[in-house]
C-alpha cells in the first residue's frame, strides 16, 4: 500500500513505512490443499476488474468528519529506499515488487485530524489465491517479533505482534506493529478481510483501522 507522505513531519515518515508494512513486497502461490480423487473442483469466482473496485473504495462520506483524502501523485516513489534486515521471511518477499501481488487492486488513504492515517487496498483474485497468498503475506510479517527496517539511512526497529480480528468475511489477518521513529514510538495496524474474490486491507491508526473494517467490508459485493 503506498500512502502519501505529504503533510506534517509528525507523521510522514510512519506513513510512508506503513505502505511498506502490508504488501511492499511480492509473494509466490497461494497454499495447495489435498485433491479428491473422484471430486471435480467448484468454479472459483473470477477475479473483479480494477475498474470495479474503485467504487468499493472508503469515502469520506464513509468515514465521517476529520478525514481528508490524500491525492496520489502518478511517478511517485516506490519505496526504493526502504529495505529490511533480520528478517528472512521478510527479506525474500522483498525480493520482487508488489504490484501483480492480486490480478487487480486499488487503493486509497486519508489524514485524520492532521496527526494520524489510514490507508486502504482492495485486492481480487480467485479466492484460493487471495487466501494462499494473504496467509502467506501474513505470515511473513509475523514471522518475526522483531527486525531493523531501513528508510534511506535511517534504521528503524520494528516490533510486531499478532493482533486480534473481527468476525468478518470468510477470514480475518491482522498485526500490529510499534516502530522507533526518530520522532518517537509510532503504533501501525494491519487488518485484511477477505470475502469470496475481494480482500480489503486497511493500515493505519489502530483506533481507526478497528473503527472503519466494518464499513469497508459491507462496501464489497456478496460472495459468488
Amino acid at each position: 500500500m503506498r500512502i502519501s507522505t505529504s503533510g506534517t513531519r509528525r507523521w510522514t515518515l510512519a506513513a510512508a513505512l506503513c505502505g511498506v508494512l502490508i504488501t511492499g513486497c511480492s509473494s509466490g502461490g497461494g497454499d495447495g490443499g489435498e485433491a479428491k480423487p473422484h471430486a471435480k473442483p467448484a468454479a472459483e469466482p473470477k477475479p473483479l476488474a480494477e475498474t470495479a473496485l474503485h467504487p468499493l473504495l472508503l469515502t469520506q462520506a464513509d468515514l465521517g468528519t476529520g478525514y481528508v483524502h490524500l491525492q496520489e501523485k502518478p511517478g511517485g516513489d516506490k519505496f526504493d529506499d526502504v529495505a529490511v534486515q533480520g528478517c528472512p521471511a521478510l527479506e525474500k518477499l522483498g525480493q520482487s515488487g508488489e504490484e501483480k501481488m492480486f490480478a487487480a487492486k486499488a487503493e486509497t488513504s486519508f489524514t485524520y485530524k492532521r496527526d494520524a492515517t489510514l490507508g486502504e487496498e482492495l485486492h481480487s483474485d480467485r479466492p484460493s489465491v487471495l487466501s494462499g497468498k494473504l496467509r502467506q503475506l501474513f505470515g511473513a510479517y509475523t514471522s518475526c517479533p522483531t527486525y531493523t527496517m531501513t528508510a534511506g539511512t535511517t534504521p528503524i526497529k520494528v516490533k510486531v505482534t499478532k493482533s486480534a480480528t473481527p468476525d468478518l468475511g470468510d477470514e480475518q489477518f491482522a498485526y500490529t506493529s510499534t516502530m522507533e521513529l526518530p520522532s518517537g514510538a509510532q503504533v501501525l495496524k494491519t487488518m485484511a478481510v477477505r470475502k469470496g474474490s475481494v480482500a480489503v486491507m486497511l493500515a493505519g491508526a489502530p483506533a481507526l483501522v478497528d473503527r472503519h473494517m466494518k464499513t469497508a467490508v459491507g462496501k464489497l459485493p456478496a460472495r459468488g
